[in-house]
């Protein structure tokens, strides 16, 4: 994984992702999400469209920081544009977990229609 940034926009969280996230990168893609949890954050957007692979490991960590978050009421989307990751969202029916977006506009947008 080359890289996590992150950014603000209202009072939603966007974790921007690049670079692959191999079985090495789980403990900070890990340890990014936690710290999403700490900070209470409720409305989280986990952009991986500069993702061209997710290793098993970064996919059971999505699952359990949804779960962590849906319990506090807040909601996580997920904006992926790459075939290969959307194919294995699809695999592993995770694309029934996660509500997944082509932009970060769309998924920022689906937030508005939500009262938390």
């Amino acid at each position: 994984m080359e890289s996590i940034t992150r950014e603000k926009k209202d009072d939603v969280i966007i974790l921007k992702v690049k670079g692959n996230i191999q079985h090495t990168d789980t403990p900070n893609f890990e340890k990014e999400l936690e710290k999403l949890l700490e900070e209470n954050a409720i409305k989280i957007i986990i952009d991986l469209s500069n993702v061209k692979h997710v290793c098993s490991s970064a996919l059971g960590s999505l699952i359990a920081i949804e779960r962590r978050i849906k319990r506090k009421g807040g909601d996580i989307r997920l904006v992926i544009t790459e075939n290969e990751v959307l194919r294995v969202m699809q695999i592993t029916l995770l694309n029934r977990v996660f509500q997944i977006f082509d932009t970060i506009q769309e998924a920022i947008e689906s937030f508005k229609k939500m009262q938390f």
